[in-house]
């Protein structure tokens, strides 16, 4: 999919509804403060890039595809875009206080790698959003299309990557995306069904840092 292609599908009226339960639902996760610095890893055209600089986020964007790159500086939005790789990201330990990987991670052969890179590199918390494989989403969708290659996880796997970083990080999951299609009905499931779910299509899961490293780091710099 060419980085047009790409942006034109959050313009869909079901892309919109998707794009935006899955915002807010990592926005309640994170809670950052006004001014915080972001690292959108895999950000691809910047959709997202743009939107957590909209919401007073001091966002930079990292992507391995120069074309995509391009792409999304042309669309402005207050992002520094980088070029590099999820698994060797070119910066210092807690260079940001929050990294955000947006259902890219799930294209990464080596997942466990990506997110010691992310955990090195946050300050505060690494943000994922994954492919729920226990979802009605994988059912219709799984190695069709824009999902073709896809890795669809569960959040047993990414405990089992998380114990591998230091320090041990306060694990949280939640879902959104329960029925896919984008029709009306879908709107008002997703609007009483409880984010604790496991089984939305879209597995957001944060990984806090212990507040303890977190005032450690400040005090650093």
């Amino acid at each position: 999919m060419n980085p047009g292609e790409y942006e034109a599908w959050y313009q869909t009226a079901r892309g919109r509804w998707i794009a935006d339960r899955e915002f807010d639902l990592m926005m309640r996760l994170l809670n950052p403060p006004t001014g915080a610095t972001l690292l959108d890893v895999g950000c691809g055209t910047g959709h997202f890039s743009r939107r957590f600089a909209t919401a007073g986020l001091r966002v930079a964007g990292l992507d391995p595809d120069p074309a995509m790159l391009e792409y999304a500086g042309r669309l402005g939005g207050g992002v520094n875009y980088l070029r590099g790789t999820a698994t060797e990201l070119p910066l210092p330990d807690g260079a940001y206080d929050y990294i955000t990987a947006v259902t890219s991670l799930c294209f990464i052969p080596d997942a466990p790698g990506a997110l010691r890179e992310m955990w090195r590199v946050a300050r505060r918390a690494v943000l994922l959003g994954l492919l729920n494989r226990r979802s009605l989403l994988y059912r219709r969708k799984h190695d069709r299309g824009a999902y073709r290659g896809a890795r669809w996880d569960v959040s047993a796997e990414l405990r089992r990557w998380a114990q591998t970083l230091e320090p041990a990080p306060r694990i949280t999951v939640r879902s959104a995306i329960f029925l896919p299609g984008g029709g009306a009905f879908a709107h008002v499931a997703e609007a009483v069904l409880p984010d604790v779910l496991p089984w939305g299509g879209f597995l957001a899961v944060i990984l806090r840092k212990p507040d303890h490293q977190i005032y450690s780091a400040s005090q650093g710099n």
